[in-house]
């Protein structure tokens, strides 16, 4: 049987579809709407709550059970996680310092590219650097945010890497939104950019002029995901902020569209909570926001995931090193966000230059940030790269629904009752993330 035929049948042994006391024949297959199956999903999301462990980040023994618990849902295996290599193949200046483009290797086989913003006239001595974490804008590293975001910390005087992730920016052709085989093989995409991005942190740790003690990590929206994760599993961050996604999984998971597949975290309904994860990064000092009008994300469930992170804090006698913050505006990193982030930072990492006022005409990077001048035919893909770490092999074509089947009578229509997926890739969605994560 093929990885994915095992993945299939391990589903449909494992879940049991809850229609009506009786299971499944309780109902006649003839009439049952998509409707009626979106309720039924709605009875398996609240079992799945009242069946959660309660695990306090605040005691060393579910902070370890916390831990293993991520790492199970992700798919992430320590020694699968890699060792970056990076050579800087050009540098472009910026005003009050110099951009490296880095070429680089994670995996055998695996291309990656990054930025490191050095400011001009360090101080002697090791010092800080900042992990800058992108979400889904245009051009990933080369975003306009993004890149205004760095520079805004740098002008304060630290370093500042920012990484494509796996399947964004000149990473494209890797794959991302629609990566099934990693799930397929056990892994996940999230889990996969998790795994890169500690292989990142340690590489900058290791650079010479880097206090390794002095390690921060900022993200926002799909940087906002990486870094709810790098709390609880990168240990050698001293700072970390994260932005417009602390919520609730659950939240996240009931969404009826389609998500980016790094999106999709199987199982972590049966384990994890997002503020337990947040939690695991106390006493060190965490700053979380949000803007008022984001849409994606309600502003309930944003003072509740800061109540019950504070709660984490105090209970450790570290309340003072936890911030929260409601900003104007909507979803994305502006101008304000930026200089408070920034300021954040140089309070935390001891930075002592002011930043100036933003300059909306400043250049930017274009094409001219490129580290490839064409992307590596040989690199491997996401797809490649799961079946290269897990030793499975995969049908090409795979579709997420094989992998995660929805639990549905025989004979129902999945009828579409929406403009932003199919009813079908909704419900495979919802399996993921309500599948044991033990498997």
């Amino acid at each position: 049987m093929t990885a994915v035929g095992m993945a299939g049948a391990s589903c449909l042994v494992t879940h049991g579809a809850s229609f009506g006391q009786d299971g499944p024949a309780a109902r006649s297959a003839t009439g049952v709407s998509s409707h009626d199956l979106f309720e039924e999903y709605d009875r398996r999301f609240a079992e799945a709550k009242l069946r959660r462990p309660h695990r306090d980040p605040a005691r060393p023994g579910d902070r370890q059970a916390i831990i293993a618990a991520a790492k199970q849902c992700l798919g992430i295996r320590d020694e699968w996680i890699p060792k970056i290599s990076a050579e800087v193949v050009r540098v472009e200046p910026f005003e009050g310092g110099r951009i490296e483009l880095l070429k680089a290797a994670s995996w055998p086989g695996v291309a990656a590219s990054a930025l490191l913003y050095r400011p001009d006239n360090l101080p002697p001595g090791p010092q800080p650097l900042v992990i800058q974490c992108c979400g889904h804008g245009k051009g990933c590293k080369l975003a306009d945010g993004y890149q205004r975001m760095a520079r805004q910390v740098a002008r304060h005087g630290t370093m500042v890497l920012v990484p494509d992730n796996i399947g964004q920016g000149e990473r494209e052709p890797m794959g991302h939104s629609d990566c099934v085989k990693p799930f397929a093989c056990g892994l996940s995409v999230q889990g996969l950019i998790v795994m890169e991005t500690l292989a990142w942190v340690r590489w900058a740790g290791q650079q010479p002029g880097v206090d390794p003690k002095r390690l921060a990590t900022i993200g926002n929206s799909g940087g906002g995901t990486l870094t709810v994760f790098l709390a609880a599993l990168c240990p050698e961050l001293a700072v970390l902020s994260s932005s417009g996604y602390p919520s609730t999984f659950e939240y996240v998971a009931r969404k009826e569209k389609k998500h980016c597949h790094c999106n999709i975290l199987p199982g972590m309904l049966n384990e994890l909570e997002m503020w337990q994860l947040l939690g695991c990064f106390a006493p060190r000092p965490l700053f979380i926001f949000m803007g008022a009008f984001d849409t994606l994300f309600g502003q309930d469930l944003f003072y509740q995931v800061s109540r019950e992170v504070r709660d984490v804090y105090r209970s450790l006698g570290a309340e003072a090193a936890f911030q929260s913050k409601l900003f104007p505006g909507e979803h994305s990193w502006d101008e304000g966000r930026r200089r408070a982030l920034g300021l954040y930072l140089a309070r935390q990492l001891h930075l002592t230059r002011p930043a100036p006022k933003e300059d909306p005409n400043e250049t930017l990077l274009g094409d001219n940030g490129r580290c490839y001048s064409t992307w590596p035919s040989d690199s491997l893909t996401a797809d490649a790269l799961a079946e290269q770490l897990t030793g499975k092999r995969v049908d090409d074509g795979v579709r997420l629904w094989d992998v995660f089947p929805p639990q549905v009578p025989a004979g129902a229509e999945l009828e579409d009752v929406t403009t932003r997926g199919s009813t079908r890739a909704i419900f495979s969605q919802y399996e993921a993330f309500l599948r044991p994560a033990h498997y």
